[in-house]
C-alpha cells in the first residue's frame, strides 16, 4: 500500500471521547457520532479516529480515543449538541499517511506496518501529536476497511 510524507494544514473536526479497550469502545462511539450525525444533520465529511494512548503500553481501561467526524472550518457547534460533542482542531503540520486495508478488524498489523516498516526507512520520526486514522468506506457493508493512517512526525537527526 501507499506511504507518504505531507505537509498537512489544520483540519476542525467534532468529536466524542471514549475510555477503554479500542476494540469496544470505537464502534460504540461511532454509533453515537453516526446517530447524531443524522439526527441533528451535521455537515460533516471524514470519519475519523484520534488515538492518545498506545495500547502496547497503556493498560486497555485507560485507552483513549477520539472517534471523530471532519467538518468546515466556520463550522459553529449548536448548543444542543454541546454535551455531546466537542469541536476541535488537528493542528498543522508535518504527516506520515499510510494507505492501506484493514481485514479481520485487524488494526494492529497496519499500525505495526507504519511504525516498524515505512517510517523507520522514510528519515523520519513520530512526534507528540496527532496519530488518527481516516476511514474511507464504510468496512460494516464492505467487510474490510480501507484507511488512511495519520501520524505527526519530523525529520530524524
Amino acid at each position: 500500500m501507499a506511504f507518504k510524507i505531507i505537509e498537512k494544514q489544520p483540519q476542525q473536526i467534532v468529536s466524542i471521547r471514549v475510555v477503554g479497550p479500542y476494540h469496544e469502545t470505537i464502534p460504540k462511539g461511532f454509533d453515537q457520532l453516526s446517530s447524531l450525525y443524522t439526527q441533528y444533520q451535521i455537515p460533516g465529511k471524514d470519519w475519523l479516529a484520534l488515538y492518545w494512548d498506545n495500547p502496547e503500553t497503556n493498560p486497555p481501561a485507560e485507552l483513549r480515543a477520539d472517534v471523530s467526524l471532519s467538518v468546515a472550518d466556520d463550522y459553529v457547534l449548536p448548543p444542543e449538541l454541546s454535551d455531546h460533542l466537542q469541536l476541535q482542531v488537528i493542528p498543522a503540520g508535518l504527516y506520515a499517511v499510510y494507505h492501506t486495508r484493514v481485514s479481520d478488524d485487524d488494526y494492529a498489523k497496519a499500525w505495526g506496518e507504519l511504525y516498524n516498516q515505512h517510517l523507520p526507512q522514510s528519515g523520519y520520526r513520530p512526534t507528540e501529536g496527532a496519530c488518527y486514522e481516516v476511514y474511507l468506506n464504510d468496512g460494516r457493508a464492505d467487510g474490510y476497511f480501507d484507511i488512511d493512517i495519520y501520524q505527526s512526525v519530523e525529520k530524524d537527526q
